[in-house]
């Protein structure tokens, strides 16, 4: 069996795992659309101009050159992430060679919260691949119930890990990530409750004001990434709106390095960790009591969470080579039953 992976590069796209474990277990092939069309994008503001006024090529170049790659190979399955650039037509003509089609969207698939998140491509393509992956359950439901489609739950999950000797603790709240109002009305109201916080990432300071209990820093990235959030008694998971009710991948990242992650109440969170034991959940009424409860907790109690959290995700084979195992089987058996 072949398979094609159609997304992006980028450091921060979750394919770029599935391409690393997947080749251990099966011949794969890649194609950069994504990066290719950021590219493009990106080059000149004549290019912008062009591609938000409908008069650029791009697209069409990029798809004649995904169709132009499945004739040059024989692929099986093509496993398209997100699909932005990928038109409906293209779908349809190398699915009409035989080829199973199936997709993985780390956002929403239907419902769009910002310009990076989804667009007509990835709407009106819904109803032509054979089966979507999906890391939430509300999601599949929402697929299956609006559009008749096949879908399964493939969670996100954790490269690093690491559980940290714990030195010099910060007995604080920690959000590492970029601003938007939501995550900012959070952290206001944790500072409001006079209990310090420290931020790192881009734009905070558009949203918070200076203040005794705030420290804002600059974004943190790899192995600073990974050592900013252990110094934290307290690591913030915050939801974006296609999170809700589901998980998010800082679900994974922050236990996985022995990080006590305080994070919104969900079934699936609480499938995952388990609670007061191996991470910590909050609601609308209870996050400021959560918080303070965290921060009074004895450092043995406290590491003990921090240990407990990294061995759930190594005995519970949380890592992205488990995923891609997954992954690798139910696609073997579509694709099989499929010929």
């Amino acid at each position: 069996m072949k398979i094609l992976l159609v997304g992006a590069e980028s450091d921060w796209a979750i394919e770029r795992f599935y391409l690393k474990y997947l080749r251990k277990l099966v011949e794969v092939d890649f194609y950069n659309i994504h990066g290719e069309f950021l590219n493009y994008y990106h080059s000149s503001v004549i290019n912008k101009l062009c591609y938000r006024s409908g008069l650029s090529r791009i697209e069409k170049r990029l798809n004649s050159e995904l169709i132009n790659k499945c004739k040059e190979n024989h692929y099986d399955a093509i496993l398209v992430f997100k699909g932005m650039e990928v038109r409906k037509k293209t779908l349809l003509e190398l699915k009409s060679k035989g080829i199973y089609l199936l997709n993985y969207n780390p956002d929403h698939p239907f419902i769009y919260f910002g310009r990076g998140s989804g667009n007509k491509n990835v709407l009106k393509s819904i109803n032509v691949y054979n089966h979507h992956y999906s890391y939430s359950k509300k999601i599949i439901v929402e697929l299956k119930n609006q559009f008749g489609v096949n879908a399964s739950w493939l969670p996100f999950a954790y490269e690093i890990r690491d559980l940290p000797q714990i030195e010099n603790e910060i007995k604080a709240v920690c959000f590492i990530g970029n601003a938007d109002k939501d995550r900012a009305a959070t952290i206001q109201k944790i500072i409001n409750n006079k209990i310090n916080v420290e931020v790192f990432g881009n734009g905070w300071g558009d949203f918070l004001k200076d203040d005794p209990y705030l420290k804002m820093h600059k974004a943190v990235y790899g192995d600073e990434f990974t050592r900013t959030a252990q110094r934290y008694r307290i690591q913030l998971n915050l939801f974006r709106p296609h999170n809700e009710e589901s998980h998010n991948m800082r679900s994974f990242e922050m236990p996985s390095v022995g990080c006590i992650m305080l994070a919104p109440e969900s079934e699936e969170h609480q499938f995952f960790f388990e609670a007061n034991y191996e991470a910590f959940y909050f609601n609308k009424i209870n996050l400021i009591e959560k918080v303070r409860h965290i921060l009074n907790l004895e450092d043995a109690k406290a590491y003990k969470i921090r240990e407990n959290a990294f061995r759930r995700c190594v005995s519970s084979n949380y890592h992205y080579r488990d995923r891609a195992k997954q992954l690798f089987e139910d696609l073997s058996g579509k694709v099989n039953s499929y010929n």
